[in-house]
């Protein structure tokens, strides 16, 4: 599903070879048979699930794997049975070579729901005294950008995330006061306005896309197109990355200086 934002959970699947297409189907069934109540929808670019308003679990579908995430806790919970499956920080990876293992999804559902449940669940309040009583403000839903970027990333292979760590350390170093968050549905990187973000990843290419109007005075071999306000930059591999550094960084130390001008 790259390069395209599904805009219904169907969408997304459809996008996928049969194969994967199955697979994906199996966990979305599994999550609704076990959390009928839940809100399913496209959260961050891939299926995700709200019980009570909170986030509950998201899944999504990769070259080699199914990206499941029932967020830190319901990782933390089943750790002794997630240990045989490749992990991130709220992540797992069921391989596509393998059987899903849909009895231990159902339980990490039910036992999401059963959290949400006592966590935010409504409570009968007292009769009288309450309308005396301020009501307590509600949890935010919303991810923070940093929690945003990370949910982005544990759906890379290890290869991509690798590479797209690599240079997103250059641009951080280059330019230390620009903060990141996701954008058109990729991390970008903003300081007033957005001035870099990462495209779609084709052909083991990392594609940056430089949007702002004044990076068209920037003068780089490493800057392609020739169109009148955004200019794009492809990193092939790590080899490549490392080699373009310092130009990198140039170009993102020059940019910074135009926008403060």
């Amino acid at each position: 599903m790259k390069g395209k934002l599904a805009v219904s959970v169907e969408e997304y699947i459809a996008a996928f070879p049969k194969e994967v297409q199955q697979l994906l189907n199996q966990m979305r069934k599994t999550i609704k048979a076990n959390a009928p109540k839940a809100e399913e929808g496209i959260f961050y670019g891939m299926p995700g699930y709200k019980y009570l308003g909170k986030p509950l679990v998201y899944f999504a579908g990769y070259a080699n794997h199914i990206g499941f995430y029932a967020t830190p806790t319901g990782h933390d919970a089943f750790k002794k049975e997630l240990a045989k499956y490749k992990q991130g920080k709220g992540s797992v990876q069921f391989p596509l070579a393998e059987k899903l293992p849909i009895k231990l999804v159902e339980q990490i559902v039910k036992f999401r729901v059963k959290e949400a449940e006592e966590k935010f669940g409504k409570k009968t309040a007292p009769a009288k005294k309450a309308a005396l009583k301020t009501a307590p403000a509600k949890a935010s839903t919303k991810l923070t950008d940093a929690e945003q970027v990370t949910v982005w990333l544990n759906k890379l292979d290890a290869a991509q995330r690798t590479a797209t760590d690599a240079v997103r350390k250059i641009i951080k170093t280059a330019a230390p006061q620009l903060s990141e968050r996701i954008k058109w549905n990729a991390p970008s990187f903003y300081y007033k306005e957005d001035v870099v973000t990462f495209g779609p990843y084709k052909n083991n290419k990392i594609l940056l896309v430089f949007h702002h109007p004044l990076i068209v005075k920037i003068k780089s071999p490493l800057l392609e197109g020739n169109y009148k306000d955004r200019r794009l930059l492809y990193l092939q591999d790590a080899k490549a990355i490392t080699a373009a550094k310092k130009e990198l960084q140039r170009i993102i130390k020059e940019h910074m200086q135009l926008l403060d001008k």
